[in-house]
């Protein structure tokens, strides 16, 4: 992975935008963090999270996408970043206890191993409720019915600046001195016009 991210600095004339080094590390096919295959959820893995504890949590997230889709007469709901596929699971069990299953229950996630593993746990808890199930590659252009993101947003690359005397800097990643570093540099105008709108 360093040499990956070495490389494309290489290619970029030495240095890459924070958000560039951030997707490489965690989404690098075969060798990010969270595209290289090993655990990162529950007790064998990383660390845990609400769904993962217990079901109440999503059981309650459930509650509250029921009253939403049921004053909109119906609709989807779409999870970014569904992890094990645990929250997703216990999610539909509660909807259809509630009567409030979605028309489909769409899953946004850029990790082909975690799609493979919220396939797996979706099958093995919920397989009668599958065929609602579907993955996405992107944001839809359109939705009707609800979003549901879990800690999620740390994992979404993101781009960095700082405001140095009246100038907008970007915050790049080079390598330097035998390690990764953030290095300041003047804002491209697409990031400027953005931070400045």
């Amino acid at each position: 992975l360093v040499e990956r991210i070495r490389a494309a600095m290489d290619d970029a004339g030495g240095r890459i935008a924070f958000s560039r080094f951030m997707e490489m590390a965690l989404y690098e096919p075969g060798l990010g963090y969270y595209s290289a295959g090993a655990r990162k959820f529950g007790a064998s893995g990383d660390f845990i999270t609400a769904p993962e504890v217990a079901p109440v949590f999503s059981r309650c997230v459930a509650a509250q996408c029921a009253e939403v889709l049921q004053s909109l007469g119906g609709g989807d709901v779409l999870e970014l970043g569904a992890g094990s596929g645990v929250m997703a699971a216990a999610m539909l069990a509660e909807l259809e206890v509630l009567q409030s299953l979605p028309a489909r229950y769409l899953i946004l996630d850029v990790s082909a191993d975690l799609r493979e593993r919220q396939l797996e746990t979706l099958a093995s808890a919920v397989p009668h409720l599958l065929e609602r199930v579907r993955w996405l590659d992107r944001l839809p252009d359109r939705l009707a019915g609800v979003v549901v993101a879990n800690e999620v947003l740390d994992a979404m690359p993101v781009e960095r600046f700082v405001l140095r005397d009246g100038f907008i800097r970007s915050l790049d990643v080079e390598w330097r001195a035998g390690r990764f570093d953030c290095v300041e540099s003047p804002a491209a105008p697409d990031l400027r016009g953005r931070i400045e709108r």
